[in-house]
Order: structure tokens, then C-alpha cells, then sequence
């Protein structure tokens, strides 16, 4: 009962102070002796894995990548200025008869044009600009010099077959964004495996330093039996070759000391990689110390385990989303089999500016074609009406008093042997095959993951008792045989083969409450769960250090 208790405390606090778990800096662990809490590791891991730090550009990318095609829908701001001086020599009576002097008509033209055209959603495109158009020439068929004309364009096209809701860009916008869901998906596959890493990690540099100490134990305890055995043969109970058995023995547990030693020191390299990718010399002064790898009660329900596997793996919504990627594909491409059918509404408002070139009111001499001579006849020059600033043309359609055109076209393309667009869809057809198998393919991974992970911590908790009842009974069966050698009805060899087997017994027992504790993340990772017992939000962690660019 009090055990329970004990446990459930236990558990208790390992819950709260993960929302307390702050991410210790380089230099208060580096260099150090301290103790580091899993959720200390954890959040440390999170600030400083390089891995992690790579995974973090892959969505900033695809939210670009996003802002990217969207901005096929922007507007574009355009201009032109177009300066030109036309000579064109001249043989015509008509032409003279307006008054055109002499063999070549001069005319100089300005034109500036400025306006907005784009595309929208479902394919629609428009233009809307204004052009302003200044002619001075010397040609009698124009009444004003300098001549200003203003004209306001609107042009929308709208596709009814090929292109209608399934534009390239409409195409690129969709797929960039389930690509951006299917990059987060991803990072949060990768941020699970590396806390799932981390906690492996932890819990092995606590078992190396549990062996450690233990294999410490087990030389101290061989210098002891070889100094009573030494004892032993000064008084003559044991041979000589008792003391060289004890100093063997002594010599093979140095021996599995050092490697011991060496283990946890390369554990805790490993883990300093993940949690702080400290340079050189952030290794050598450096001893982090853990928590005990405890047995903590965790209840198994394989059922659950993959219906939560199942709802939150990170895995099979980007399969998912790459299938609803491929069916985009196959709709668009079979849209693009379609004739081409576009529609054009077209609307203009065009003014007129000018001074006279002949002032109203002021006779002017013609030939007239209709008298056998071309005699000349004497005709006022009539008011034209318009006014003389170059804004006055603007004001014609501004105010509504211009000249409005419309007209609406259709163009219709049909395309003959139609090879490359079929075999696009095809190819769509077939890459929306291959993602849906895909798809069952991760769905029986994660079956398969939750099961072996149910196995393996199932086999774990057995191997935990299993090794508990073994040290326990190692440590009973070496009390009484180091009873016998005090008594004399045992030798030190037969103590120290017990010495062994309670050692082995007290490996086992570690090593089995490691692999308990890794089964038990591998198990919160299968079913997608870990990153919701650290209490890690995935959308900070996401943007973590992505905000400066």
C-alpha cells in the first residue's frame, strides 16, 4: 500500500514539473556536475538539436511556398511610353482637298498607358487601363493640333470549359497548401522522434551509470575477499593458489569497470550531442546526472493504443493529405483535356481634346469637287466642341459625355490528337493509385507499430519482475553462502561466483527498468501521444527561431 502511494506521488510530480520544465543553458550544464531532470534533457533538446533547427526550415519553406502562389493572384501594375515621328509622302486630291499641303503629311505621336491587369481565382483574368494618345499632325484630315485622346480599356475573360476553377495557379495555390500541412505533419513526425530519441538516450545514460556502480561495488567487494583471503593463508586454511584466484578475479572486475566507465561516458556524449551540440570541449568537463530508471505503473490497452495511433499520428495525415495532393492532380489534368472555351467582355470610353487648328468662325477657301473646275468656295470653320487642354478628353468620359464601345468575343480552342494532355492524365491516375497504396501501406505501419510497441512493453514489465525476483534471490543466496565462509564450509572463489551472479542479477534488473522506460516512449510515440506528455506545443516549437527571416 504504501508503495502504491509512494508511486502514484511519484507519478504526480513527474506531471506537474513537465509544465515547469525550463530548457537549462549551455553553461549552467556544460562544464558542470548536476543532476538533469528528462524533461530538463527534453527542453534543453528542443532549444539546441541541430536536427531539429534543419526540420524547422522545411515548413517555413512551404509557408512561402504558399505566399508564392498566391501572389499569382496579385495584380500587376503596368506602363508604356511609346514615342514615334511618321513622314508618309502623299498623291491624293481627297487628302488635298482638306487642306493638306505639300508631297509628305508629318506626324508626331506620344502615347502613355498605364493600368492594372491580373489573374483571379478560377482562372479569370482582367486588364483595366488608361491610355492617353497626343498626335500632332499636319494632315488636313485632322481638325485639331495637337490632337489629345483618351481612352479607359476594361477587358474581363472568363474560361467556361479548360481552366474554369482548375488554372495552373488555382492548381498551385491547393497543392501549396496541403504541401504546407503535409511539411507540419512531417516536422511533427520528426519532432516526436527526436524527444522519443532524447528519452532513449536518458534512460540509457542512467542505466550505464547504474552499471557503473555497480561493477564499482563488485571491485570493492573483490578487494575485500582478497584481503580475507590473503588473511586466510597467512593462518594456513587456504593454498596459494586461493589468493592468485582472488587477485584474478579482482583483475576481471577492474576490467569490466573500465569498460563500464567507458559505456556511460560514451552514453553521455550521445546525449549531450542531442540536447546541446556543445563544441570540443563542452565534453570532457561535463557530468550530467539522471534520475533512476524506476518502475512506473502505466496502464497497456492495445485497442486504444491504436485508435489513438490511428486519430493522431503525424504520419498518416500526410499520407492522407499527399493523396488529396494527387486527386488536385488528377482533376486538373483531366480539366485540361477539356476544348478551350473563353469569353470576353470588353468595355471602352473614349474622349477627345484639342485646339483647331482653323479657329471656328473664320471662312476657309475648298476645292469644290462637285463644279467642273474645282472652284473654290468659301466655308466658316464650324465649332468642333471640344475643349482645348489635354484633361479635357479625360473629362469626356469621366463626366459621361464620351464615346462608349463594348463588344464580347468567344474564342474556342479544340485541340486534335490529343496525346500529351491524355498521357498527363493517365500519369495523374496513376500517381493517385500510387498514393493511396501509400496509404494503406502507413496504415498497416502504424498497426504494426502499435503492436510491436504493446509487445514490447508487455514483454518489459514481465522482464522487470522477472528481474527483480532474481536480484532478490541472488542477494539471499549470497548472504548465506558469505555466511558459509565465515563459518568455514565455503571458499572465497565460491563467493565471489555469487559475487557475479548478484552483479549479473543487478544488471539485469537495470537494463530492464531501461528498456521499461524506453518501451514505455516507444509505446507514447506509436500511438502519437509523446509529444502530448511532455506538454510540447507543436505550432511554437514549429516557429521556433524561423520568426527572423
Amino acid at each position: 500500500m504504501i508503495r502504491s502511494l509512494f508511486l502514484s506521488l511519484v507519478c504526480l510530480l513527474a506531471v506537474t514539473s513537465v509544465a515547469r520544465a525550463q530548457a537549462l543553458r549551455p553553461e549552467e550544464v556544460l562544464g558542470q556536475d548536476r543532476l538533469v531532470t528528462l524533461d530538463e534533457a527534453v527542453a534543453m533538446a528542443l532549444e539546441n538539436n541541430l536536427g531539429l533547427q534543419v526540420e524547422r526550415l522545411d515548413p517555413a519553406l512551404a509557408q512561402e511556398q504558399v505566399r508564392e502562389s498566391w501572389g499569382a493572384f496579385e495584380p500587376n501594375l503596368v506602363g508604356t511610353y511609346d514615342r514615334e515621328h511618321v513622314e508618309t509622302p502623299i498623291a491624293s486630291t481627297v487628302i488635298r482637298a482638306f487642306g493638306t499641303s505639300g508631297k509628305i503629311v508629318e506626324e508626331d505621336y506620344y502615347t502613355y498607358n498605364g493600368g492594372l491587369q491580373g489573374i483571379l481565382p478560377w482562372g479569370i483574368g482582367y486588364s483595366s487601363g488608361y491610355t492617353m494618345q497626343i498626335l500632332d499632325s499636319t494632315s488636313g484630315l485632322y481638325a485639331l493640333a495637337p490632337q489629345y485622346g483618351a481612352t479607359w480599356r476594361s477587358e474581363l475573360t472568363v474560361p467556361l470549359l479548360r481552366n474554369l476553377y482548375w488554372s495552373t495557379p488555382d492548381l498551385l495555390v491547393r497543392r501549396s497548401r496541403v504541401s504546407q500541412q503535409i511539411s507540419d505533419e512531417n516536422f511533427n513526425a520528426r519532432l516526436s522522434d527526436t524527444v522519443l530519441r532524447v528519452e532513449g538516450l536518458y534512460w540509457q545514460l542512467a542505466a550505464t551509470r547504474a552499471l557503473k556502480a555497480a561493477a564499482e561495488r563488485s571491485v570493492e567487494t573483490a578487494k575485500d575477499l582478497l584481503e580475507l583471503t590473503k588473511v586466510q593463508y597467512q593462518v594456513g586454511v587456504v593454498s596459494k593458489v586461493r589468493v592468485t584466484e582472488a587477485e584474478s578475479i579482482l583483475s576481471q572486475r577492474d576490467f569490466s569497470f573500465i569498460v563500464s566507465t567507458n559505456n556511460a561516458e560514451a552514453a553521455q556524449d550521445d546525449l549531450l550531442t542531442v540536447i546541446l551540440a556543445p563544441g570540443m570541449s563542452g565534453y570532457a568537463d561535463t557530468k550530467l546526472r539522471t534520475e533512476e530508471p524506476t518502475f512506473v505503473p502505466y496502464d497497456v490497452n492495445a485497442e486504444a493504443s491504436l485508435q489513438k495511433a490511428r486519430e493522431l499520428r503525424p504520419e498518416l495525415v500526410a499520407a492522407q493529405k499527399a493523396v488529396e495532393n494527387s486527386e488536385f492532380d488528377e482533376k486538373y489534368a483531366w480539366n485540361q483535356k477539356l476544348p478551350a472555351l473563353d469569353v470576353r467582355g470588353i468595355y471602352t470610353n473614349n474622349g477627345l481634346a484639342g485646339s483647331q487648328k482653323v479657329q471656328p468662325g473664320i471662312p476657309t477657301f475648298v476645292d469644290n469637287p462637285l463644279t467642273p473646275g474645282f472652284d473654290s468656295v468659301e466655308v466658316p470653320t464650324p465649332d468642333l466642341g471640344y475643349g482645348q487642354g489635354r484633361w479635357s478628353a479625360d473629362n469626356q468620359f469621366l463626366e459621361g459625355d464620351g464615346a462608349h464601345s463594348w463588344g464580347v468575343q468567344a474564342n474556342l480552342v479544340v485541340p486534335i490528337g490529343n496525346d500529351t494532355l491524355d498521357a498527363r492524365y493517365v500519369k495523374s491516375k496513376i500517381f493517385l493509385r500510387r498514393a493511396k497504396t501509400n496509404l494503406r501501406i502507413q496504415e498497416q505501419s502504424i498497426v504494426v507499430d502499435v503492436r510491436n510497441a504493446v509487445r514490447e512493453l508487455t514483454n518489459s514489465i514481465d522482464g522487470v519482475k522477472t528481474a527483480q525476483r532474481g536480484r532478490v534471490l541472488a542477494e539471499e543466496t549470497l548472504r548465506a553462502e558469505q555466511e558459509r565462509l565465515r563459518l568455514g564450509d565455503s571458499t572465497p572463489h565460491s563467493v565471489s561466483e555469487f559475487q557475479d551472479d548478484l552483479l549479473e542479477a543487478e544488471s539485469n534488473e537495470i537494463r530492464a527498468l531501461q528498456r521499461y522506460r524506453t518501451a514505455i516512449a516507444a509505446l507514447e510515440r506509436a500511438q502519437g501521444t509523446l509529444l502530448e506528455k511532455f506538454r510540447i506545443d507543436v505550432v511554437n516549437e514549429r516557429e521556433r527561431g524561423v520568426g527572423d527571416f
